[in-house]
């Protein structure tokens, strides 16, 4: 075991503290790894898992160590482990290495496309035409001296659990696994129910769990931030506090999400696309929307902002979003896309990011656009543009200045807007 000491005056720091992690760089693949090199590659391929056995114990300590590794028990006796503890170390280097060189060494003698490592678990993948099974591979590593839990293996197949998500080498979609839904469902109901207070740890695992699903739908990764913002605020570990409205208001989103959401989805794509998307509003005329040379202009005809106290022109903004992916969606977005959009307007800028306003008409429209991105499949995000670089500026302002009349392309517009704003 080691024992880590705080910063002293003295300038004893902690063993770790005094680590540098550039000299100990090895493989850590996690979800962005997986879904980049599944969207890269078109082929279909076929899964298979290895798991270490007591990976860490597998790893020797230096003789010179051992003297620091020693323990005495409540029997008077003096206990010696030689080989290295989960958590005793920094896993980079004491593990990885030898986890990435066992790694590089399948890659060379197996006839496998690539090999996905986390910690201990390893995700082999091979093209259908490859012989190689994993019993090949666990044979072969026993010869190397690497022991594996002949349980925990999974020979190859299309479907595969591999970091807490069903992935599916053929079809090229990832889900949850059985059950995991429905464990979520039921945990975000047990924070809905009224007067209920919880610890901080209880937060902290929802908080935790939650972040984990937005791999698999990064359009709620906004829904977290009234969660980590209500741990911040915990002075007191162990007092017990009730989830405050913001927080209701979000987990009832995740609550409606995910018992909508039952498909596998397309692996989605981490690396953003540009398609030459720009959208642009004002009050003088009405929308104005460009991806790549087509184009679209729609007149505001009533503003539905006059009643109340919103904020007009972020209204009419964030509907320039939702028309923009409905134009999208009619030039043929390929499901699991993140595209990118440019605005000249903060607070379409600030929605799109946090997906979610403080102006209701905003939020509303908001929570339209979010329903259609979770059903089709794509995400977007938001770059800032200054004004004078928004090519759509001139549309919104009723003019067509040189966009060309056969680019122009006509949507069906949405029913909910037909009393506010029209296509000319």
């Amino acid at each position: 075991m080691i024992q880590i000491f705080p910063d002293k005056p003295t300038g004893y720091g902690g063993k770790l503290g005094r680590v540098h992690k550039a000299e100990f760089e090895t493989t850590w693949d996690d979800f962005k790894a997986i879904t980049r090199f599944l969207k890269q590659n078109t082929d279909e391929y076929l899964l298979g898992l290895f798991d270490w056995e007591k990976a860490y114990w597998q790893i020797p300590t230096k003789m010179d160590q051992w003297p620091f590794l020693m323990v005495k028990n409540f029997d008077g006796k003096i206990l010696l482990d030689t080989r290295i503890t989960f958590g005793g170390v920094a896993g980079c280097g004491s593990f990885g290495r030898p986890a990435d060189a066992w790694k590089d060494i399948m890659a060379k003698e197996f006839d496998v496309t690539h090999i996905f490592r986390w910690v201990d678990d390893n995700l082999f993948v091979k093209k259908r035409s490859s012989p190689v099974t994993m019993a090949q591979i666990v044979k072969r590593s026993l010869e190397l001296g690497v022991m594996t839990n002949s349980k925990k293996y999974s020979e190859f197949s299309e479907r595969q659990k591999y970091i807490g998500f069903l992935w599916d080498g053929a079809a090229r979609t990832v889900e949850f696994p059985q059950g995991k839904r429905e464990e979520r469902i039921s945990q975000v109901k047990q924070f809905l129910v009224p007067d209920a207070k919880f610890t901080a740890h209880e937060a902290e695992v929802l908080s935790g769990q939650l972040n984990h699903v937005t791999y698999l739908l990064p359009q709620l990764r906004c829904y977290l931030r009234s969660l980590y913002q209500w741990q911040m605020e915990w002075v007191n570990l162990s007092a017990k506090r009730p989830i405050t409205p913001a927080i209701r208001d979000d987990l009832n989103r995740w609550l409606s999400t995910l018992r909508e959401f039952t498909a596998a989805r397309i692996i989605p794509d981490p690396d953003p696309t540009d398609v030459g998307w720009v959208g642009d509003a004002s009050l003088s005329y009405g929308i104005g929307a460009i991806i790549g040379k087509r184009w679209g202009w729609f007149q505001l005809i009533q503003n539905p902002t006059k009643k109340g106290d919103g904020n007009p022109i972020a209204w009419l903004e964030t509907v320039a979003i939702r028309l923009g992916v409905i134009m999208l969606l009619k030039i043929g977005a390929t499901p699991g896309k993140l595209f990118t959009v440019l605005t000249d307007n903060t607070t379409t800028h600030s929605t799109v990011r946090q997906r979610k306003c403080c102006d209701m008409q905003v939020n509303e429209e908001w929570k339209v656009i979010q329903a259609i991105l979770l059903r089709e499949q794509i995400d977007i995000r938001a770059i800032w543009i200054a004004s004078g670089e928004n090519r759509a500026d001139g549309l919104s302002r009723g003019r067509l200045d040189g966009h060309l009349t056969k680019d122009r392309l006509e949507i069906d517009m949405p029913r909910d807007l037909h009393n506010y704003i029209v296509q000319t």
